[in-house]
């Protein structure tokens, strides 16, 4: 009899094991779920208050035949940051000669040619970098409306020119007298783009 009994009773706690395990299964599964998704919640949320960085360096230019674009882009692989060229409403004739009499009739009347784009976040620019071709003795006049349409109070800015011989100095007078609050720095007159890295050095912008 007794052995009948224990026979009797061994399929029971069988069952009652497999119960418990089951039950500790389920409750470690109810213990790691929220934990899981917790971590993938907060993995994808975004930061709060979290705000984009904007560039603090500027590469800002005109050119008409190109060759003012090709220094422009040299220097931004050089010093980095942004890169915006000036294009006016009002596109200039094709070719260096037939843009200088519409150029010195702008000069004669002191115009201020209307640029077609803007700068954004431009009060986070520190340094500035303008370049501009030389033309009737000094900057191009949409370069003075460039000049007139932003605060540059504080602003390092750095001049650069190209030229077929006339030199640069009055471009920089120019520039100073319309942004007297700005650090305008002495210009580079490029002649060649091996010219540029010495010059940035010269300043401290460039190790």
């Amino acid at each position: 009899m007794r052995m009948q009994t224990k026979k009797a009773r061994l399929p029971f706690i069988l069952a009652l094991c497999l119960c418990l395990v089951f039950a500790l299964s389920a409750c470690g599964k109810t213990t790691d779920d929220p934990v899981s998704e917790d971590v993938e919640a907060t993995a994808a949320s975004p930061v709060s208050g979290e705000t984009e960085e904007y560039k603090s360096v500027l590469v800002v230019y005109f050119s008409h035949t190109g060759t003012t674009k090709g220094v422009s882009e040299y220097l931004h692989e050089l010093v980095g940051g942004d890169l915006i060229e000036i294009e006016p409403v009002n596109p200039y004739p094709e070719g260096y000669s037939d843009a200088l009499d519409p150029a010195k009739q702008e000069q004669r009347e002191n115009a201020r040619p209307e640029i077609a784009n803007e700068i954004e976040h431009f009060d986070s620019y520190e340094v500035i970098y303008l370049g501009y071709p030389i033309w009737w003795g000094t900057t191009p006049m949409i370069i003075n409306t460039l000049l007139e349409s932003y605060d540059f109070s504080g602003k390092t800015v750095v001049p650069y020119a190209t030229s077929g011989g006339t030199g640069i100095g009055q471009s920089i007078k120019d520039i100073r007298s319309k942004i007297s609050d700005a650090d305008v720095k002495d210009g580079l007159l490029v002649k060649s783009n091996d010219d540029i890295i010495p010059w940035l050095q010269g300043m401290g912008l460039y190790e």
